[in-house]
């Protein structure tokens, strides 16, 4: 009955909870600040407490260990899940772009190997 009453108003029964669930917020609204002003969320890991909180959300869902109510709440943001992907997709467009440039000056997608990088 006691227990009853003290759930019906919001008691925590794991101040170790909450406080973990405080931080975890504190860094989410930090991390949407730093998307506003760089347009993504790829904080870099040696950027201070942020990087190292973006880097551990990371590892975490690849874990699975990341709860899937911040899974959707980081996805609702753009959070990328994998950077390396990324980059790696970016540096494949930016050569298509350039194979394409190519093909269109020269009619043809034999590009000499000596040129470009």
């Amino acid at each position: 009955d006691r227990v009853d009453k003290l759930n019906t108003i919001g008691f925590s029964w794991s101040v170790q909870a909450d406080a973990n669930e405080s931080k975890w917020e504190k860094r989410y609204v930090e991390l949407t600040e730093y998307q506003a002003k760089h347009v993504d969320c790829n904080v870099p890991q040696k950027q201070g407490e942020l990087g190292t909180w973006v880097h551990r959300q990371r590892l975490l869902r690849k874990k699975g260990e990341l709860n899937q109510d911040r899974v959707d709440k980081l996805n609702e943001i753009g959070f990328s899940w994998s950077v390396k992907a990324e980059a790696e997709e970016s540096k494949w467009q930016k050569r298509f772009n350039e194979l394409t440039a190519y093909q269109a000056k020269h009619g043809d997608c034999k590009v000499p190997q000596k040129q470009g990088e």
